[in-house]
């Protein structure tokens, strides 16, 4: 059975982790995580760690969608 775990940062949806064979592989759905795409995870808590780790080098990644700085 295949099982999946959703993954989001600060309340937004960034990916899910998908069970297989030899842990968890991370599926981005949010541009800002596609680096971890196809990554394996011992678990979805770690999948989760690593995207926010991912998400807060983004410098926009704390403002809204919309207000992003234009310096």
């Amino acid at each position: 059975m295949i099982n999946s775990r959703p993954i989001d940062v600060a309340g937004r949806f960034v990916g899910v982790a998908v069970s297989h064979a030899t842990g968890w592989r991370f599926r981005a759905v949010d541009p800002v995580v596609d680096d971890l795409d196809g990554a394996t995870f011992p678990t979805p808590a770690e999948a989760a760690r690593v995207a926010r780790l991912v998400a807060a080098r983004t410098q926009d990644w704390a403002q809204p969608p919309g207000t992003a700085s234009t310096h």
